[in-house]
């Protein structure tokens, strides 16, 4: 493992990043489609993260609101189950429950934006192959190819890391420059090029993720997780072919039972013809065990 550089994606490293509220306001401006810039975050408690079984090493979460009110609910996810669709949905509308008190009115609630930074793939549509920024508002069905009317309120984003390639200009500058930073920083032999460095926020984000910034204990926390990471990573892709293996061999054995029944339904009709000449529907119906539609239809064909 290079040890000059811990990953971010890990969650002593995320925190500490992103316990910097300025790095986190560039971060979510640089990544988000935003109808207006963040300019100041305050941080919120982050209680509300529920615990979801086979996820317990995977997510880190940051909570914080900015100067309009809006709350960013921004977590690291390593690995994807199906079951995190729930805990985004879970994660977004308690992050709406929790800024009402008894006696506050409905209008006083502020929008909610649940951010994922997700090191895998979840949206596999070869159609989808170069997207890498999901973005899920709540809307009205629409009619006639016309967009249908946004329920404002609380939107998720999803940013997929393995499929983020920078193409267009925009992608290009800051915006590729945290991703990369996310994706790349702890990988063996990675090195911070001139462009890292060249931008004080992703510098200082690169700092922050030096492995001498990091006591003997936090790095020993810090190498129980990757452990425990790989462990539920490998868990993750035996019970994935545990469960092809399953659907392969199912499969088999109805080919199988379905090749049988087709053979046998045209040895009878074999029998049949070869009896067409020799006795009446019947009696060509008692010896080869069709029914006698089936042998009209072979006597109407011979």
């Amino acid at each position: 493992m290079n040890m000059s550089y811990l990953d971010p994606k890990i969650d002593l490293v995320f925190k500490r990043i992103f316990s910097r509220a300025d790095l986190l306001l560039d971060f979510l401006n640089a990544v988000l489609p935003l109808d207006a810039p963040i300019e100041t975050l305050t941080y919120l408690p982050t209680e509300q993260a529920p615990q979801v079984p086979d996820m317990r090493f995977s997510i880190v979460d940051v909570k914080c609101c900015d100067q309009n009110g809006r709350v960013f609910v921004v977590e690291m996810q390593m690995l994807w189950t199906d079951a995190y669709f729930s805990r985004i949905l879970f994660s977004g509308a308690q992050a709406i429950v929790n800024q009402l008190s008894p006696g506050d009115s409905y209008q006083s609630l502020c929008p909610v934006y649940s951010v994922t930074v997700l090191n895998d793939v979840f949206e596999k549509d070869p159609d989808e192959q170069d997207c890498w920024l999901h973005h899920y508002k709540i809307t009205k069905l629409a009619k006639r190819g016309r967009h249908g009317k946004i329920l404002k309120g609380l939107q998720f984003v999803i940013l997929e890391l393995p499929k983020f390639n920078p193409k267009t200009k925009t992608e290009k500058k800051v915006t590729a420059l945290w991703l990369r930073f996310l994706r790349d920083t702890g990988r063996p032999g990675f090195v911070p090029d001139e462009t890292f460095l060249s931008y004080p926020p992703v510098a200082d984000a690169v700092k922050l993720a030096e492995f001498q910034g990091y006591s003997a204990a936090e790095i020993n926390r810090y190498q129980k997780h990757l452990d425990a990471l790989r462990n539920e990573k490998s868990s993750l892709l035996d019970a994935r072919t545990e469960g092809l293996e399953e659907g392969i061999e199912k499969g088999l054995a109805q080919g199988v039972k379905k090749g049988l029944a087709q053979g046998v339904r045209k040895g009878r009709a074999d029998v049949a013809r070869n009896l067409l000449a020799l006795l009446d529907d019947e009696a060509i119906a008692r010896v080869s065990g069709l029914a006698l539609p089936k042998i009209k239809k072979l006597r109407a064909g011979a």
